[in-house]
């Protein structure tokens, strides 16, 4: 590593570590130097190697978990020796997070962030073995807090198209259609690259994001209409795209990603759920069902239900649930046969009532 490198990566650190504690340091803490070479290394190794999104996610969370360690006079590096039982420190602030309404689901991913924390630490020899691995029911915190607030589990095909009538841009038609076809994760959708589209065969080359048990294998393969191939047409081969790339920074950065904004070559993640959010209110059909513990309105419509919406849809058109855990990337069918059969379910009962009557 370069000295210029090296500098700006005690940059980044250091700023890190000013998110600490009640005085904004993290001095104030208990711990020393192994503590800080040993969260450095693990941040350094997610900087490079992950997603600008599971970097900021795994800096929040070890901050979070060295706070409360700190607070409760636990040294992370050597849980079997400062506290009674080194997985009932997890499993505390599991139990705390849920105590101060985090969603089950959000303390989940932090407990499998932290999990790789953990992973990488036993890897280099900093503990000798990775405490969230005894944390009983990690896989049991499924409930969003969406999905606790709100009985609408995925959308029709009415509200749908509803709200693929009111995309004035073509861009954003682009974004709906690609999650009601495809049933991608937002962060999926935005690493999409026109060199992932197989225009001949109508399918695209999905790079995995999901992180914990729940991710199956690095690749996928999903398939999408002729409506979305013309618009691919008018995006790609008419010009489209190339309006959103105003300056030659723009054109010089452009790794060809699907989704682009006026402001970067590439779609963030925030930016999805805006366009959602936007066009379900413009359809008429949005609804605010909560304010969150920051002050922000939680809609009923958001990305993730167009995942949820192509399970369902396929699962009650009978699709067999082994294609469908391969389309969606779970890991095992297990995870598919839990959080779709259940509509099968339903609409088998439904039959059985309307013949029933009939006799």
């Amino acid at each position: 590593m370069s000295q210029i490198q090296e500098l700006e990566d005690d940059e980044w650190f250091e700023e890190w570590l000013e998110t600490f504690g009640d005085d904004g340091h993290y001095d104030d803490l208990m711990f020393g130097a192994e503590l800080k070479k040993a969260s450095k290394r693990v941040l350094r190794h997610n900087k490079t190697n992950k997603a600008q999104n599971t970097f900021r996610n795994r800096k929040v969370v070890l901050r979070q978990f060295l706070e409360f360690c700190d607070y409760y006079g636990v040294d992370p590096l050597n849980l079997e020796e400062t506290s009674a039982d080194d997985d009932l420190v997890v499993e505390d602030w599991k139990n705390i997070m849920l105590d101060q309404d985090y969603a089950p689901r959000s303390v989940r991913n932090k407990l499998y962030a932290l999990s790789s924390i953990y992973q990488r630490w036993e890897s280099r020899g900093y503990v000798d073995s990775n405490p969230v691995e005894d944390v009983d029911d990690i896989d049991d915190l499924e409930r969003t807090r969406l999905e606790e607030h709100s009985t609408k589990e995925y959308l029709s095909v009415d509200e749908y198209e509803q709200i693929l009538d009111a995309c004035d841009i073509l861009r954003d038609r682009i974004l709906i259609q690609l999650l009601w076809e495809c049933g991608l994760r937002a962060q999926e959708a935005i690493e999409v690259t026109k060199h992932d589209i197989d225009r001949e065969n109508r399918s695209i080359t999905i790079e995995n994001v999901k992180d914990g048990k729940y991710k199956s294998k690095d690749e996928r393969t999903v398939y999408y209409s002729w409506s979305f191939e013309r618009l691919l047409v008018r995006w790609f081969d008419d010009g489209e795209r190339l309006k959103y790339l105003g300056t030659e920074e723009d054109k010089d950065k452009d790794e060809k990603h699907l989704l682009v904004t006026k402001q970067a070559p590439q779609m963030a993640i925030g930016r999805v759920n805006e366009i959602v959010n936007e066009r379900a209110e413009a359809a008429g059909i949005q609804e605010t069902i909560y304010t969150d513990k920051s002050g922000r309105e939680r809609n009923q419509i958001h990305s993730h239900i167009f995942r949820k919406s192509y399970g369902v849809h396929r699962t009650k058109k009978g699709m067999p649930i082994a294609y469908l855990t391969e389309l969606l990337g779970h890991s095992d069918i297990e995870t598919t046969k839990e959080h779709y059969l259940k509509f099968r379910d339903d609409d088998i009962e439904e039959a059985e009532r309307e013949y029933s009557s009939m006799i």
